[in-house]
């Protein structure tokens, strides 16, 4: 008699014994089958491309000097005098100052280059790129300040007599070179053109 209940016994547990394999099996394959069809890729960065029009140039008047702007900016004159132009779809400003110069040219010009050379702490570089047009009496320089700096571009032009105008380019967000790079290009050619037509009116 107890070797029947033993012999039944042994024949319950092998039984829940093959069937609870019988599970582990099925519950690991299910799990195999679903990884291999859920093909899982990392995400790609998300990069905000940034399309721009075509520039068309119109001619600037102020008091003192005269250029070429993007019509796609917005320009105003702020409380100390100063001309900004304004890129609303990108944050951006282009801040121009002007200067009578009074004989202090050397002054006045070694007074930008510190300026610009402040931002090595954050920059990677600064490429200095000499400007010069005998013929309207400007000269000048487009300074490209490379890497997270505050501002990638910064300029002047002046006659090295009675007038200087210098510029910088900032954006009102945090500097990062990858993702503003698209948009320095793009106002570079415009700060390009800005030089290359500014006309003095006196």
């Amino acid at each position: 008699m107890k070797s029947s209940i033993y012999s039944i016994l042994q024949k319950q547990v092998l039984f829940k014994t093959v069937k609870f394999t019988s599970t582990c099996f099925v519950l690991v394959g299910v799990v195999l089958f679903t990884s291999c069809n859920d093909n899982v890729y990392p995400r790609p960065k998300g990069n905000v491309r940034l399309e721009y029009p075509d520039a068309v140039y119109e001619n600037l008047n102020t008091t003192r000097f005269s250029f070429e702007r993007n019509n796609f900016t917005k320009h105003n004159v702020n409380d100390k005098g100063w001309l900004n132009i304004k890129y609303p779809n990108m944050k951006a400003t282009v801040h121009l100052t002007y200067k009578h110069i009074n004989g202090d040219s050397k002054l006045l010009i070694d007074e930008i280059h510190k300026l610009t050379y402040k931002h090595t702490v954050k920059a990677s570089g600064i490429i200095e790129r000499p400007y010069a047009n005998a013929e309207q009496k400007t000269y000048g320089t487009l300074f490209e300040v490379t890497g997270d700096a505050a501002s990638n571009l910064q300029f002047y032009v002046t006659d090295s007599v009675d007038n200087i105008v210098s510029g910088s380019l900032y954006f009102f967000t945090a500097p990062n070179a990858d993702s503003l790079a698209p948009a320095v290009n793009y106002i570079k050619k415009d700060v390009i053109k800005i030089m290359e037509t500014l006309k003095w009116n006196n």
